[in-house]
């Protein structure tokens, strides 16, 4: 049923066209009262106003043709246009030229060329086309607005814009109700700071958020992303990227199920199959909980949390309960392991409770109830800093209670102690032990055939240990040394222990996956 009154808004028409207009109101007013009358129960199309109006037949039908300034109404919907055929009996019109569709405050459709079939309520617009609403402006070469669905698609080549942005897609649809863009096939977002490449973007102009779906890209200065899924909240710089997600920056790979990012405070979030690559150190670490903050270097990483370092010819896998890195006074990383330690290195294990590794001199310092075994050898301390290099282990420091022991047998253990021991590597095998302050050995010498033949003990203050092929080759003792050899069958191994001996070799990762049981 039309709105009688509704003609009246066009009265504000020039005096020059006055009588054109009138004539044409008065015929647009009968016919709208007619339709409140309820002589046809179909919603018409309505004659708002046009400068010339006159009766023609096209192919047999009746047609009322509109010159100048045409107006017309249907079921809430205003269009102008610049001339127009009205086919009374079809309820339809083909509408030429400055084409203008007004529904509510929000959307306006602008066009060459229109046909609106008031039955269906679907109008397709074409020519140089221009969809707006608050926020975005849509251009394309023709688009379908599907009045019932409250929903306007096009399946040709569009572009948006906004304040900030170009975008740009194969199709897309837009809705009424929402005022959401669902914008599909190569799809190409072209922002001052970035460019985003997507199959599919659905984007709400009223919260600013957008949705990717399936394979995106967004490229910067800063970084490349990649995602399968996610969303950016543009409003507040907020972002997530979901399904096989990375970030890469600098050098630097952050992967994870579902990547979370505030970029205001500088706060990240990662969650699932989290790593973070330092391509250039040769280092990665993983988790399935991570955080950062400011800066991808800088982060907290939990749950199965793992660090990986590469070397020339092997690498080191270190687990703990936590990983937290952060940057020293010369802005290298540093990385925090923190209780139940344990790594596995093929010439190196060890545990601790906590341990420290730092970039600058690729220095790993182990704290609290200290354990490390290099070949046949355990090293135990209250603390040890092992300096391994970019390509191997070429030195450690064992400080406070230093001891070494090996295994001759069940019984017989041989044993190196100190204050404090400097171990050299050569190779990555152990060539040199220097032992200050306290020195005191207990070591089982062998005959030419192999055989034990006694327990050498060595009490002095300092002592210099030379290995060769994994066996003591001399031992040069410094400052008041005193030796005894007690004969094999005059002495219990097991009384010769020194301070703080305990064989924990069952304790020992054998291989990589021992990292993740701590006894």
């Amino acid at each position: 049923m039309a709105a009688f009154w509704q003609p009246f808004l066009f009265l504000y028409y020039s005096k020059s066209n006055m009588y054109k207009s009138v004539s044409v109101f008065l015929l647009s007013l009968v016919l709208s009262i007619s339709s409140f009358n309820g002589l046809t129960q179909t919603r018409i199309i309505d004659i708002y106003n046009a400068d010339k109006l006159m009766g023609i037949t096209i192919n047999k039908m009746k047609v009322q043709k509109l010159i100048g300034r045409v107006a017309l109404h249907h079921d809430g919907a205003l269009m102008y246009c610049d001339s127009a055929y009205l086919y009374d009996a079809q309820n339809r019109v083909e509408a030429f030229g400055h084409i203008h569709i007004k529904q509510g405050d929000t959307l306006s459709l602008y066009g060459n060329v229109l046909l609106y079939d008031g039955n269906t309520r679907i109008a397709t617009i074409s020519g140089q086309v221009r969809l707006i609403d608050n926020q975005v402006t849509l251009n394309t070469t023709k688009l379908t607005y599907d009045r019932n669905k409250e929903m306007a698609f096009y399946d040709e080549q569009a572009s948006t814009l906004s304040k900030t942005e170009e975008l740009n897609s194969r199709k897309g649809y837009y809705y009424v109700k929402t005022k959401e863009f669902a914008f599909k096939g190569n799809v190409v977002i072209k922002h001052p700071d970035y460019t985003l490449y997507s199959d599919t973007l659905i984007q709400n102009t009223v919260t600013d958020i957008s949705y990717f779906k399936g394979p995106s890209t967004i490229v910067s200065k800063e970084s490349y992303i990649y995602c399968e899924n996610g969303w950016y909240d543009k409003r507040n710089d907020i972002c997530q990227f979901n399904q096989n997600s990375y970030v890469i920056s600098d050098s630097h790979i952050l992967k994870g199920d579902s990547l979370y990012y505030e970029r205001e405070r500088g706060y990240g979030k990662g969650i699932g199959h989290v790593s973070i690559q330092d391509t250039t150190e040769k280092l990665t670490v993983t988790g399935h909980f991570a955080e950062t903050y400011k800066h991808i270097e800088r982060y907290m990483i939990t749950d199965s949390a793992t660090m990986i370092k590469a070397f020339e010819h092997d690498s080191l896998f270190l687990h703990a309960d936590t990983l937290i890195a952060i940057q020293d006074s010369l802005n290298k990383r540093v990385i925090n392991a923190y209780y139940h330690v344990k790594f596995f290195k093929p010439d190196m294990q060890g545990l601790c409770d906590s341990l420290s590794y730092r970039e600058r001199d690729s220095t790993m310092q182990m704290y609290r109830n200290p354990i490390l075994w290099n070949e046949q050898n355990q090293i135990t301390a209250k603390h040890i800093d092992i300096c391994i290099g970019q390509k191997e282990i070429y030195k450690m420091y064992i400080h406070s209670n230093a001891l070494i022991v090996s295994e001759e047998d069940s019984l017989m253990y041989n044993q190196l102690g100190g204050v404090n021991m400097t171990a050299h590597f050569k190779n990555n095998e152990l060539n040199q032990i220097d032992v200050f302050e306290n020195s005191h050995s207990y070591y089982y010498p062998k005959d030419d055939k192999g055989s034990i033949i006694g327990l050498n003990e060595v009490v002095c203050q300092d002592m210099v240990i030379y290995v060769e092929e994994r066996e003591v080759a001399r031992i040069v003792f410094k400052i008041s040394p005193v030796g005894t050899l007690h004969p094999i069958d005059k002495i219990n191994p097991g009384d010769f222990r020194l301070t703080g001996f305990t064989w924990q070799v069952a304790r020992r990762p054998m291989q990589r996956e021992d990292i993740y049981h701590w006894d």
